[in-house]
């Protein structure tokens, strides 16, 4: 806000907020206090686009964290109903789970990298744990190890309003994924779009954790502005793995074989 005050015959006075600092300016009376008051008004103005760019910029930067964060709990949470802890490495461990995850990492996709594998087939297999597993990771094996089937859509649409299913949120998190990191070129969201793409992701992954994920991911509301290129990176690196899966055909792991792979032990060929 700003206030003018006229000292008799010479000055005026302005108080300006400018990049949320307020600063006293003395202004001559006249043909330059005139043209200075103008400049005044011009730095004020740019105070209050910066403010508005910061907010969008903090916008966008909120809803990657929600999804990087957010999505890599609740996805983590949905894996492990499928593949229980103890069990899992067992799972990695049969023939077509682990020969199929080897073709990712050593094969034409270079989609697993050395880290990624790294935490699949630690040194002792049975510290394996999906708590050290990356977003993009859990995804791949949601999609491609984990029996599930995708609606008649596939997992690249997003599927029907009514369909509330465990595969229906996975690809509504991916699609909001990509539609998130389409605003990369300019990372900034304004309020209206924040509003509804933070209700819909909320409400998903708050599905998809049973309920339990509310206050976790309602934690997401402040941000270091610093930390958006790195949250950025994460949905580049998840967005282009996305499009690496998607060329590949077929399912590893059907249902009864993962029913016999977790609890039988199982760790030959299905």
């Amino acid at each position: 806000m700003r206030r003018h005050f006229l000292f008799p015959l010479l000055y005026g006075v302005s108080f300006v907020s400018y990049y949320g600092t307020f600063v006293f300016v003395l202004i001559p009376v006249g043909t330059i206090g005139v043209a200075l008051l103008a400049l005044v008004n011009a730095m004020d103005a740019a105070s209050i686009n910066v403010h508005a760019h910061s907010k969008k910029t903090m916008n966008y930067t909120r809803l990657c964290q929600l999804l990087v964060v957010g999505g890599s709990q609740v996805l983590r949470e949905t894996f492990d109903r499928i593949h229980p802890p103890e069990r899992l490495h067992y799972t990695l461990s049969s023939h077509p789970v682990r020969a199929f995850l080897e073709s990712l990492h050593t094969g034409d996709h270079g989609i697993l990298d050395r880290e990624q594998w790294r935490k699949l087939y630690p040194s002792m297999p049975c510290t394996v744990s999906s708590q050290n597993f990356d977003i993009t990771l859990l995804m791949v094996l949601l999609r491609k190890v984990s029996g599930l089937t995708p609606p008649a859509t596939g997992w690249n649409s997003p599927p029907p309003e009514t369909d509330m299913s465990t595969e229906a949120d996975i690809i509504r998190v991916k699609v909001w994924g990509n539609e998130v990191y389409g605003h990369g070129s300019e990372a900034f969201v304004d309020d209206l779009m924040f509003d509804r793409y933070w209700r819909d992701i909320q409400q998903t992954l708050i599905r998809l954790g049973g309920g339990r994920d509310g206050p976790h991911i309602d934690k997401v509301d402040c941000v270091d502005h610093g930390i958006g290129p790195h949250y950025q990176e994460i949905l580049q690196q998840w967005i282009e793995v996305e499009g690496k899966i998607d060329q590949i055909k077929g399912r590893i792991l059907h249902k009864q074989c993962l029913h016999r792979c977790t609890c039988l032990g199982y760790t030959g060929y299905l």
